[in-house]
């Protein structure tokens, strides 16, 4: 992904030419105009009308979208702080839009806050439209995180980036030599190597921008139609609009059950994942094993190998040929099932099916045993494309404070469905929470604030640390949102939330302290309102996949090749397939790749040498701060 940095060197350069709260004791409540100027500060990022692509001066914007922009996380000297700081590409994608969608409706519903109008929301869900699967010969919901065109080449529906590809075929046009002495030009001298990767791997990096449907776009529309069908009576229009791009909702399930990583299965089919995955999963399969077990889990990518072996040709292909399992994607498909059939979007029978039930809780399963686990102490691998834990903490606790909400009138409707309750209340009561609490940096008299890693790994002109901290608005966001969610108890009548017996003294410190802090940077200007909501898979060296232990090898036709003679950018499918014993693992953990053993620990995304692409929003990070503030607002002493 080190292409993206030229795009956005040029483009870059081209395109340079209502409530009122009272106050409890003990807890200072948030203006009611603040919140105000937050949701303000949201709706000023969505795209009014369509934009047409006019480059290097213009870039597509499409009617609906809400900002998000590509960034090369760059860090260390001046000159690559600037870079990552002063580049950015406009992004049409889905996952944002529905997120600050969600946030809005959310921050309304729990939080009292203002009510989003029916146009800024008929808008956001009407983008939808070109995200959904084309290629299916029958109304579905499989989305795609880039919006679908028809390549009438190959008669062919493809998801990509539009500003990317475009930019890129534009820097392909651009002599070598001049561009290399326009960067010295300008003070990026020491960034001239990666210029020559980029022409020479322009072929490499288009290919990867041709991705198929995925779990996690497909379910987080299932999540945001739930809160529709909830909310239907005061945003009817919207979710009219809903329905009807989503006909056959129960599509959905289908793919689970066909996409399911079965690691004990015979199948080669959905017996096989990304080495990365295998690794991080490697104790949670070997106990499942040792107790006799059978597994299924949610993958990433709508798409098999079968699949792929055609569709590749028609330009969609999932990234290395081969599917993983991020934990991100999981919680957010555990979220959206729960909440569709807690909505009454879906039947309650879905879960019935023994399939889907046992998807739901072996996911579920799996997300508690890496908040238990720290995340494996590989994040980097686990939250494969999206590296902000503390937001996949916020995504857990979601299904927790829903599944709470229903238990207040009645059992819930599965069996299963309390399982995985108990399986996930435990882990974000405790572990989660521990977590989180231990990440609080306190500041000034009583405030606390949260960092992730964007802006962190800077240097001054002397060579000194220096901490932007520019994902710290969106961060002590997350947190506060993840710990009331988790801490708190929704009162549907008042619209008022409560704080539940025995929440710690401490998870009420710092929410309130937190809040405030937020209330007094989050629109200062003193921090950016950025974050990594999504990134590339690859973040460095030692995220690359053949440096972790594989049992599969084989050309994209089916031909078996020795592990030795592995070409990646011929598209060889390197994978860990079905259950490899820890003995035989661990043997596989010494054999070097590249001249290096398997990377086993991680130090931070501050430590990785060079750069790659995040995706960063700034209505995500102004919405989610409205949430966090107006759910404070609301919590009754």
């Amino acid at each position: 992904m080190a292409a993206v940095f030229l795009v956005l060197l040029i483009v870059t350069l081209g395109s340079s030419f209502g409530h009122q709260v009272l106050e409890k004791p003990g807890q200072q409540a948030i203006p009611s105009e603040f919140i105000q100027k937050l949701f303000d500060l949201t709706i000023a990022e969505q795209t009014k009308e369509d934009v047409p692509l006019k480059l290097p001066f213009e870039l597509y914007r499409k009617k609906g979208v809400f900002r998000s922009d590509v960034k090369l996380y760059f860090h260390g000297k001046p000159e690559f702080a600037e870079a990552r700081r002063l580049m950015n590409l406009f992004d049409n994608n889905m996952f944002a839009t529905a997120w600050v969608t969600s946030s809005l409706l959310e921050a309304y519903h729990f939080g009292n806050a203002p009510k989003p109008s029916e146009e800024h929301l008929l808008m956001a869900v009407d983008s939808f439209r070109v995200h959904i699967n084309k290629n299916k010969p029958y109304a579905n919901s499989a989305m795609t995180f880039w919006p679908q065109s028809l390549d009438k080449s190959v008669n062919y529906w493809q998801s990509a980036p539009v500003n990317l590809v475009a930019a890129f075929d534009m820097v392909s046009k651009l002599p070598l030599n001049l561009t290399m002495e326009a960067m010295k030009l300008v003070g990026l001298g020491d960034m001239a190597k990666y210029v020559k990767e980029i022409v020479d791997s322009k072929d490499m990096y288009l290919q990867a921008f041709h991705i198929p449907p995925d779990f996690d776009d497909t379910f987080v529309n299932i999540g945001l139609g739930s809160l529709l069908f909830q909310m239907k009576d005061e945003f009817p229009k919207t979710w009219s609009l809903w329905n009807e791009l989503n006909p056959n909702v129960t599509s959905v399930f289908d793919d689970l059950k066909k996409y399911a990583y079965r690691p004990f299965s015979k199948d080669p089919v959905v017996n096989y994942i990304d080495p990365r995955s295998y690794y991080y999963m490697r104790y949670f399969l070997d106990a499942a094993a040792e107790n006799g077990q059978d597994l299924a889990l949610v993958t990433t990518w709508i798409q098999n190998i079968e699949e792929l072996r055609t569709e590749s040709k028609k330009g969609v292909q999932m990234p290395f040929n081969v599917n993983n399992v991020d934990i991100t994607v999981c919680a957010n498909t555990v979220f959206g099932i729960t909440s569709a059939v807690l909505s009454g979007l879906v039947s309650p029978k879905v879960l019935e099916d023994p399939e889907i039930a046992q998807i739901y809780q072996n996911t579920s399963a799996l997300i508690a045993y890496e908040i238990n686990t720290n995340i494996s102490s590989r994040p980097d691998l686990a939250l494969l494309y999206y590296p902000s834990q503390i937001e996949f903490d916020w995504f857990v606790t979601r299904t927790v404070a829903i599944m709470e909400e229903a238990m207040k009138t009645g059992p819930l409707p599965v069996q299963v469905m309390a399982t995985v309750y108990e399986t996930l209340k435990s882990a974000t009561n405790h572990a989660m929470t521990t977590y989180i609490l231990s990440q609080a940096k306190p500041v000034e008299k009583e405030t606390f604030y949260f960092d992730d890693f964007l802006g962190d790994g800077d240097l001054t002109q002397f060579g000194k640390p220096l901490n932007r901290g520019e994902d710290r608005i969106f961060t002590t966001a997350m947190a506060i949102n993840a710990l009331v969610y988790t801490w708190t108890d929704y009162d549907k009548s008042t619209k008022k939330s409560s704080w539940k017996a025995g929440v710690p003294d401490v998870v009420k410190e710092v929410v309130a302290g937190s809040a405030e802090w937020l209330h007094k940077h989050a629109t200062s200007g003193q921090y950016e309102p950025w974050n990594a909501f999504f990134s590339g898979s690859m973040k460095g060296f030692n995220t690359f996949p053949t440096l972790y232990p594989a049992n599969l090898f084989e050309m994209l036709n089916g031909t078996v090749v020795p592990g030795t003679k592995v070409n990646m950018t011929r598209g060889d499918v390197v994978a860990a397939q079905g259950h490899i014993p820890p003995a035989e693992y661990n043997k596989l953990m010494q054999v070097k790749h590249y001249g290096v053993p398997t990377p086993q620990d991680f130090h931070g995304y501050n430590t990785v040498d060079g750069f790659f692409p995040l995706w960063t929003s700034v209505p995500y990070a102004y919405s989610t701060a409205m949430l966090a503030l107006s759910r404070f607002n609301q919590i009754e002493a």
